[in-house]
């Protein structure tokens, strides 16, 4: 790994070693500059199970990506700086989906005389790695909390306008093999989140801003705001602003998709 191209991506220009100071300033560092984004799935192309494709798309062509993306790299990084990091299995909303849920998120732990959680892969979560430890805490009017649950099983609860509200994980280290059903199955089955909507989300240090087909959101410590995109301009002025690039003739495709998902909802709201 290229180490020094990945730090000039995040704009990390302190020394690196592996302590708690070079993990929070890496783990905010890495948010601000990558944002979360599912738009190659919504366009048709496949993300794959591996960490040089994540380094090639992240850093490389400068794009964002999803948890096993967006982590899979974070914990390369770390690992090269000397970081013992651990994949372990996450499950969003098992409280509801069950079982099934597993592994359908990549959570990491870091190992630094005591345990971290990082995870630079929700999009809205915190800004900072966390102690494994059952507590609850506030970022920047953002408010958390982990809890110890049966069975070896750790649940995290995101912020109250979180676009997920919580997610469970145990302490078993994974390899990336362990991932590839959920990876498969979250770009494939009707009823993934990533199928049905195209999604792009900034977490800077103190706001979230996020586009979730024609809905724009920016979310901060106290309150939540939202509006609806109705022109191709806006949506892809705003694509440009959280990714920091501009997609050219993608812009105008992704718009044509994400309108007309709009339409149908709003025509199946108004049947109902």
């Amino acid at each position: 790994m290229d180490l020094d191209a990945y730090l000039e991506r995040i704009g990390f220009r302190a020394a690196v070693r592996p302590d708690e100071d070079t993990l929070f300033g890496l783990h905010a560092a890495h948010l601000a500059a990558i944002p979360y984004e599912n738009l190659d799935l919504q366009l048709g192309q496949e993300k794959h199970l591996d960490e040089t494709a994540f380094f090639e798309r992240l850093v490389d062509e400068r794009r964002g990506g999803w948890c096993y993306e967006m982590n899979g790299l974070f914990s390369r990084a770390l690992r090269e700086i000397g970081f013992t990091v651990e994949y372990v299995g996450g499950a969003v909303a098992r409280d509801i989906l069950g079982d099934a849920a597993i592994g359908n998120h990549m959570v990491l732990l870091v190992e630094l005389g005591r345990a971290f959680v990082a995870d630079v892969g929700l999009g809205d979560g915190p800004t900072h790695p966390f102690p494994l430890e059952a507590r609850s805490w506030s970022e920047a009017g953002f408010v958390y909390a982990l809890e110890r649950c049966d069975e070896g099983w750790w649940r995290f609860h995101n912020h109250r306008h979180g676009m997920a509200a919580n997610f469970e994980f145990t302490e078993t280290p994974r390899g990336l093999e362990w991932y590839r059903e959920q990876n498969t199955l979250l770009q494939t089955v009707d009823r993934s989140p990533f199928v049905g909507w195209a999604i792009v989300i900034h977490r800077g240090p103190e706001r979230v801003r996020a586009l979730r087909d024609t809905t724009y959101l920016e979310i901060d410590g106290q309150a939540k705001h939202e509006r609806s995109i109705d022109s191709g301009e806006q949506y892809a002025a705003l694509l440009h602003q959280l990714l920091g690039r501009d997609l050219g003739s993608d812009a105008p495709r992704l718009w044509q998709k994400v309108a007309a998902r709009a339409a149908d909802r709003a025509a199946a709201a108004d049947e109902a």
